[in-house]
């Protein structure tokens, strides 16, 4: 029953996932934005030059990442309702005891074996190495020295978040019977965290030059992986069903915030900003900076 539950879970947060990404425009949201703000901006010459007069086109990027930023507002708030929960023993909380009691009454040695594996998807070794590895690839691949700073980004902010964090919260672990070895606190979990935003990374540069129904594979698949983890750390009592929601919302939001500031598919380092502030024709410096894409799809 709990390995069905996992399954069914991940399995329809992924297909739901993928269909999203399908029908959304040009399957990349950080891209379309970057484009739609640069022929918006190129409509009004006057926002445009106040722009140039303040930015450097090589360099600027916060354009971009203050409209990324807004992303972390929202992520805050949800945040910070989880951690007031958390506080004041409310909410969620109430769910959190009752899905620990019913994961340890359900649990087999079989569902132990397979969830201890899932987990291990999100540990900190197979996430740097799943890192160097989809960096490696990228440089190769479509000789871009900024995926592996994007990589690198994605990876050690979501590290850097999600410790401060628990070193603010310190929430105590789940007192039943834990069937994974884990350490430090409990909210948010950072296996969880790290999936979240890893994978989603991994697919944005595995998408590059991909139809938009394999990039809407690669999306639903990286969002299943993250479900699947959180819900492996859940059921195996070493965190919270709060602290997995928190995970998931903090990684998939710390990701959006690195893929609107790389350009999404562009994955360069202030392509947003540059697009904003482009004196020619609108979008043609987001259209510049693809130029291996479009050769890999066989456009003109």
């Amino acid at each position: 029953m709990v390995l069905f539950l996992v399954l069914g879970l991940s399995a329809s947060a992924g297909l739901g996932a993928a269909l999203v990404i399908r029908r959304w425009p040009r399957a990349d949201p950080a891209l379309s934005a970057t484009e739609a703000l640069g022929e918006d901006l190129g409509r009004h010459p006057g926002s445009r030059r106040f722009l140039r007069s303040r930015m450097d086109p090589s360099t600027a990027t916060g354009l971009a990442l203050t409209i990324a930023l807004a992303a972390l507002v929202i992520t805050g708030v949800i945040v910070g309702v989880l951690a007031w929960m958390v506080r004041r023993n409310v909410g969620l909380v109430d769910l959190d005891h009752a899905i620990e009691v019913w994961a340890d009454e359900h649990a087999t040695t079989l569902s132990d074996a397979v969830l201890g594996a899932v987990t291990h998807l999100g540990d900190t070794a197979t996430i740097l190495g799943i890192g160097i590895a989809i960096s490696a690839y990228g440089l190769w691949r479509w000789r871009k020295p900024s995926i592996p700073l994007f990589v690198t980004t994605v990876v050690l902010g979501q590290v850097l978040i999600s410790n401060t964090i628990k070193l603010a919260i310190d929430r105590a672990r789940p007192e039943l019977r834990p069937r994974a070895i884990f350490t430090g606190t409990s909210f948010p979990s950072g296996h969880t965290t790290a999936a979240a935003a890893t994978y989603l990374a991994v697919a944005l540069v595995l998408g590059i030059g991909s139809s938009p129904r394999a990039r809407a594979a690669l999306g639903g698949a990286a969002v299943a992986i993250a479900v699947a983890v959180g819900c492996s750390r859940v059921l195996l009592g070493v965190h919270w069903f709060s602290d997995v929601v928190a995970g998931l919302v903090i990684g998939w939001s710390w990701f959006g915030i690195c893929a609107v500031a790389f350009g999404g598919r562009l994955l360069r380092f202030g392509a947003p900003a540059e697009a904003a502030i482009e004196p020619s024709s609108p979008g043609a410096a987001v259209r510049e900076t693809v130029p291996s894409e479009r050769r890999a799809r066989g456009s003109p």
